[in-house]
């Protein structure tokens, strides 16, 4: 689910939209006695529009919008991951 659009880039007939989706992203990990919790995130997906197609220019209608197309969401890393070799 979607809970805000945070960027909407168009080149061409290609839409990309940052934005946060619920329960994207692992808070803690699951233990012997807990499941996994997972909370909002910030993600990626992208799409193609066709010619006769018009994104809906209101926020929540774009939500709907967006929700309608099922689409992969990827996290995007933020700075308070660690994607570095080093140990520490």
């Amino acid at each position: 689910m979607i809970s805000l659009i945070y960027n909407v880039q168009k080149q061409d007939d290609r839409v990309t939209v940052t934005a946060v989706v619920e329960d994207s992203k692992l808070v803690y990990s699951a233990t012997k006695f807990d499941p996994p919790e997972y909370g909002p995130g910030l993600c990626e997906s992208s799409f193609y529009l066709d010619d006769d197609e018009i994104l809906p220019e209101d926020e929540d209608e774009l939500i709907d919008y967006l929700e309608k197309l099922d689409l992969t969401w990827e996290l995007v890393p933020d700075d308070n991951d660690y994607y570095g070799d080093d140990e520490y």
